[in-house]
């Protein structure tokens, strides 16, 4: 059964392309945003001039922080056309132009991507859960270890299930039926506007990932202390969460942020995660 179909997938994403990169005026967005900075500083093992792939890197913004700040040539490949031409118009302003020329587009799906040549990337990075639209995730992790070089490191993240089934007892009082099938499936619909999407466990990402061929050297959460509140997925932002006001407060989010880094990469953190990051590495 396809997940999310063409039209559907198409009609979701124009609107949200529009919006998704000022979602991150919420401080619980930023507080994730340095969280994952801090993780692929640590873990992607790239540097300048090397060649990696931002797989459903969408309007280019992980694309454009690489580039500039470990110096790396992206290659951001994205089935979503709107998210990519919302890429191109953002390349085009002035001020990145000093990383433009670094950061190539590439129109197709990852589950199926003969545009991306074998064994052609240095590093792989999937951030904010591409992997959660997929109709088959072992296809994705599959073409993402046969794009990857040798002795290369990957970082792919995915929705949390633990997360989505806490979500759906706690915040959205979700009836027992909804909750049985998000438990048997591992698809969570958060909004009737949302497509269906799917959760995974740590567990989960590891047996995926180590399917294709990958070895494992880690699952984080991300976040695995902070929980966003419902005001958080909206824009724009008419009311700010709870967290997120909290977190404007500099020393709050300084200390989030050290005890979120802190937890990471202990066993039995991850799966607390709202999203879940793998570290892959292909042999």
């Amino acid at each position: 059964m396809v997940l999310i179909a063409d039209d559907r997938f198409e009609q979701f994403f124009e609107p949200y392309a529009k919006n998704v990169d000022n979602f991150y005026e919420a401080s619980y967005w930023r507080l994730c945003d340095e969280v994952i900075r801090e993780l692929i500083r640590r873990h992607l093992h790239v540097g300048p001039g090397d060649h990696i792939v931002d797989a459903g890197g969408g309007t280019g913004r992980w694309a454009q922080w690489c580039a500039r700040e470990l110096g790396t040539r992206v290659t951001v490949a994205d089935r979503a056309r709107a998210m990519l031409d919302r890429a191109a118009e953002s390349l085009a302003r002035p001020e990145v132009e000093d990383v433009a020329g670094n950061v190539d587009l590439v129109h197709c799906d990852i589950e199926n991507a003969p545009e991306l040549a074998d064994e052609s990337f240095d590093g792989l990075v999937s951030i904010y859960n591409m992997l959660s639209f997929n109709t088959d995730p072992g296809r994705a992790f599959a073409t993402m270890h046969r794009v990857l070089k040798p002795g290369k490191h990957g970082l792919v993240m995915g929705q949390g299930l633990a997360n989505a089934l806490a979500s759906k007892f706690n915040r959205d009082l979700a009836s027992a039926e909804e909750i049985r099938e998000l438990a048997a499936t591992s698809i969570v619909q958060w909004a009737p506007h949302v497509p269906p999407l799917r959760v995974f466990s740590a567990a989960d990402l590891t047996e995926l990932a180590k399917g294709a061929g990958f070895e494992v050297r880690g699952v984080f959460g991300v976040t695995a202390l902070l929980t966003p509140g419902p005001e958080d997925f909206t824009y724009p932002y008419e009311k700010m969460s709870d967290v997120s006001r909290s977190l404007e407060d500099p020393s709050v989010f300084e200390a989030a942020l050290e005890q979120e880094l802190a937890v990471n990469g202990r066993p039995g953190w991850a799966d607390r995660g709202v999203n879940l990051m793998i570290h892959v590495y292909k042999p």
